[in-house]
């Protein structure tokens, strides 16, 4: 999917984070990119109210296959992970969620990438979910800038 992406903040001030609001459904999406080694970090909320962390790393690649990753997410170590080549062969593709977000970090033989989630506005993600899923309450107050729940 092609999205619009804008820095969060003011560009020296954003960490590298961008925001941008899928075209669908409005969900308020965070990211932030790695050029050097061509890894992409992504951050919203399911429907479930629990955050998803997809990392993809560009790469071409045979379809379905796997590379091998280690993930460390908070305080826990998942090994083993599998990162699947996407369909389109161009990048391989890993997520998992969790309740709340602190530190995050996938490594494979190719590559290393980490996460600190308190340099991210994380909360602004839940914060977003709950205005939408309250929409009317929000527009009558006035807000103009307010997306329906359209997710379930």
């Amino acid at each position: 999917m092609e999205w619009s992406w804008s820095w969060l903040y003011y560009e020296p001030f954003s960490n590298g984070i961008q925001t941008a609001r899928t075209d669908d459904t409005k969900q308020l999406l965070f990211r932030r990119v790695d050029k050097n080694n061509k890894i992409a970090t992504y951050v919203d909320v399911t429907y479930t109210n629990t955050f998803e962390v997809a990392v993809i790393h560009e790469k071409n690649c045979q379809p379905k296959s796997i590379m091998s990753a280690t993930v460390k997410l908070n305080h826990r170590t998942i090994n083993n992970v599998e990162f699947v080549c996407e369909d389109n062969g161009q990048s391989y593709l890993f997520r998992t969620t969790a309740k709340k977000l602190s530190k995050f970090k996938i490594e494979t033989a190719e590559f290393s990438s980490s996460e600190d989630f308190s340099n991210w506005p994380i909360k602004e993600l839940k914060k977003d979910q709950f205005v939408q899923q309250h929409s009317n309450f929000f527009k009558n107050k006035g807000n103009e800038d307010v997306y329906e729940w359209s997710r379930d």
